[in-house]
């Protein structure tokens, strides 16, 4: 193939930008992908075997709150509760466009919460349903409290910025 038949590789994949978003622009577009989604994929690990698991998400703030059923994912927790989540945009799914290429990374600690524990019923109220419901659901909340959240946003290198941010919280 000559010179001039080989497709062109948009700039976008090669233009280099490692400048950093200023963190209270990076907080609001992290907080924006976090309200303006509900489900999310768990990672959670036991004895080296991985498991992921789609599952819908509420937050308050930063941390992310997940409603589990029974299974390999509360067992996994009990015994690592370091965790990792994953969010998505979905419009990149079924999009041609690089730009739509977004979604975040986080990476943090789980903390599984029965109905006895301080903050249960707060984070089963996120969900929209009756709290009568929860005195007869087997499950458990799980909250997870990110120690680092990575935004991928493939269009920030049209604005001149690194296409991966990097947030963590401030430490007092």
């Amino acid at each position: 193939m000559s010179e001039q038949q080989k497709p062109s590789v948009p700039e976008i994949f090669t233009k280099k930008v490692t400048r950093l978003l200023p963190p209270e622009e990076l907080e609001k577009r992290i907080l924006k992908i976090l309200g303006e989604r509900r489900m999310c994929v768990l990672s959670t690990c036991r004895d080296n075997v991985p498991r992921s698991t789609p599952i819908l998400y509420r937050t308050i703030g930063f941390n992310l709150y997940m409603a589990g059923e029974p299974g390999l994912k509360l067992g996994n927790i009990k015994l690592n509760p370091m965790v990792s989540v994953g969010i998505y945009d979905p419009k990149a799914e079924f999009s041609d466009s690089i730009d739509d290429i977004a979604g975040l990374q986080i990476s943090g600690r789980a903390k599984l919460m029965n109905k006895q524990e301080p903050g249960f019923f707060e984070a089963f109220r996120l969900f929209g349903r009756p709290e009568a419901w929860a005195e007869h659901w087997f499950g458990m909340m799980i909250e997870v409290v990110p120690d680092r959240i990575e935004l991928l946003e493939m269009a920030l290198k049209n604005e001149d910025y690194a296409a991966r941010q990097i947030w963590t919280p401030l430490v007092c």
